[in-house]
């Protein structure tokens, strides 16, 4: 008498249809992340995205142990070719399983920005020893590996099926994966399949656009307090008269294409990036400096760095997207020259409620009715609140940050 079982161990059955049902969420969630714009949901759903993954990595060990341990039932017969592809597609599933949380590990550890991963906000995950150098290609794996999953999940359910379908009662293959006090096959069949097709389209449920509510597992961004001052009117960019005969003012319009940039010290590298939206207006006369006038308002959602997930991380609700009304305001009133076409203006920045002093250093150059500006500021990003929660600290991201900026303008 054979001791082949009829089906499989009920532990290699719950690992299969958790381990079935994490994958197809965590491909749903992984497209649809390609999809979102930069923002603290999907921050947040890209840390639960590395949570997910470990938990398959896990889970898939496991399933392996429990694989070679206990026996399980026969190789459904067929076809010499029938056989190995079933088993190729079986193997090749594995390596998908264990392969892609795997890459996802190394993918985080070669960021340019070391990202700290507390998985399901607990469980801290170190970063794996592996050049940075190896990113790229770490990423085209990972993404060649979802690709791969993709359509071995979908041979496996139609290999499962086709079994199915042209066994006898006796033989047939799907209940060798369900438990035993399932009555209805086909009824079990068209459940897990519904659940299988929920668990890939709950990503784009939980994890919605910025403007619906905020999303689970994501933390919520500090309401504004009741005692903070009213939004600041955004400073329009004044634009040159049509009028040839009206008088010149010593008002100065800035023009399109200047650059407001910042950098940052990060796991003791330098990291530089710009802000792409932000205004000004400027009152100056060459006369009487010391009576100039700046006001300039950054949006700082259009902060970017050139790398997805560093990027996504300023969004969040622990950087830029702590700041209730989404900019930053800088006012000065008088300019001091220092000479040879050198100058510094004393003012302040106002951002989260907060303002400190800024002192800006700059070189101006005016050739009759045309300005150059180029300068630069130092700002402590600790005293202004940015970088919040676990970026308070100044271990990965220092304190100071650096400004540089360059316009032109014209007068009025």
């Amino acid at each position: 008498m054979s001791n082949t079982p009829l089906r499989y161990r009920p532990m290699a059955i719950i690992l299969h249809w958790a381990i079935a049902a994490l994958l197809l969420f965590q491909l749903g969630l992984g497209w649809h992340m390609a999809d979102m714009p930069r923002s603290a949901v999907m921050f947040a759903a890209f840390q639960f995205h590395k949570s997910i993954g470990m938990a398959i990595l896990l889970l898939s060990l496991l399933r392996v142990a429990v694989r070679v341990a206990s026996p399980r039932p026969a190789p459904v017969e067929g076809p010499r070719w029938q056989t190995r592809l079933a088993s190729g597609v079986h193997g090749l599933l594995y390596l998908f399983m264990i392969g892609g949380p795997l890459t996802g590990w190394a993918l985080v550890s070669t960021a340019s920005v070391a990202v700290p991963t507390l998985l399901f906000h607990t469980v801290p995950l170190p970063h794996l020893p592996i050049s940075h150098g190896w990113h790229d290609g770490i990423e085209a794996g990972h993404s060649l590996l979802a690709w791969l999953g993709a359509g071995l999940i979908v041979l496996h359910i139609g290999g499962a099926l086709k079994h199915q379908l042209a066994a006898r009662r006796e033989e047939w293959v799907v209940p060798r994966m369900m438990p035993a006090h399932v009555r209805s096959v086909w009824g079990a069949v068209v459940l897990a399949l519904g659940v299988l097709g929920i668990a890939f389209a709950l990503p784009w449920v939980l994890y919605r656009a910025p403007s619906a509510a905020a999303a689970p597992f994501a933390p919520a961004a500090p309401a504004p307090a009741a005692s903070e001052a009213p939004p600041v009117e955004e400073t329009p960019v004044a634009t040159a008269s049509a009028e040839p005969d009206k008088p010149l003012t010593h008002d100065w319009a800035i023009e399109p294409g200047g650059r407001l940039g910042f950098s940052a010290t990060v796991n003791g590298g330098p990291v530089e990036g710009r802000f792409g939206k932000w205004t000004g207006k400027v009152t100056y006369d060459p006369d009487h400096p010391q009576a100039a006038k700046l006001a300039v308002t950054v949006q700082l959602a259009s902060a970017s760095s050139g790398d997805q997930t560093r990027d996504s991380m300023l969004q969040g609700p622990e950087f830029f997207g702590s700041s209730p009304m989404g900019r930053a305001v800088f006012t000065a009133s008088g300019f001091k020259p220092l000479g040879s076409g050198k100058f510094s203006a004393d003012g302040a920045l106002a951002i989260n409620g907060v303002k400190v002093p800024v002192t800006l250093n700059f070189d101006l150059k005016i050739a009759e009715d045309k300005a150059t500006v180029k300068g630069s500021a130092r700002l402590d990003r600790i005293a202004l609140h940015v970088g919040t929660g676990q970026w308070s600290a100044t271990d990965q991201i220092g304190a100071e940050v650096g400004l540089s900026f360059s316009l032109k303008a014209h007068r009025l």
